[in-house]
């Protein structure tokens, strides 16, 4: 069972199921009072999913709204890996490439977790599929859930 951890969410994203990747804390969360009990408990860069909704709310300057309180665990991403790449088990770096085509792998290529410039390594779970197909661009791909492991 994955470790729960208790944290925030804005009051519009409090429902189970929820999927977010932490980003580092804003200079005005380091300062709240509430900065322990909330974004010092995550890792920048990881993916989150929330898996219990509690009642208790706070205010919270960054959003300048409602947070509530919820448990989320640490959950997989998808991802695309070149061929060789995708074996489970393994520790990758993928790099989110430059394109201007319009494609249906867009979010997976190009996802919210991944930053342009930026490598991210991943250790990969489940290879779900080829999608080499569906690429617009030409290039071979496989289609894996993965889970983030660090970003440089």
């Amino acid at each position: 069972m994955p470790k729960e951890i208790v944290t925030f969410v804005g009051d519009i994203n409090a429902m189970q199921g929820y999927k977010f990747v932490a980003s580092p804390a804003p200079e005005v969360c380091t300062s709240c009072k509430l900065y322990q009990a909330c974004m010092s408990r995550l890792k920048a860069g990881r993916a989150y999913e929330v898996v219990e909704v509690k009642q208790m709310e706070h205010y919270c300057p960054l959003y300048e709204d409602k947070v509530r309180v919820v448990k989320v665990v640490e959950t997989t991403v998808e991802a695309l890996v070149k061929p060789q790449s995708a074996v489970e088990g393994a520790i990758v770096t993928v790099e989110m490439e430059e394109c201007d085509k319009k494609c249906p792998l867009d979010a997976v290529c190009r996802p919210e977790w991944a930053r342009k410039g930026e490598k991210s390594k991943i250790k990969i779970e489940k290879v779900l599929e080829d999608v080499s197909e569906m690429a617009v661009c030409g290039k071979k791909f496989r289609k894996v859930t993965a889970r983030i492991a660090e970003t440089s």
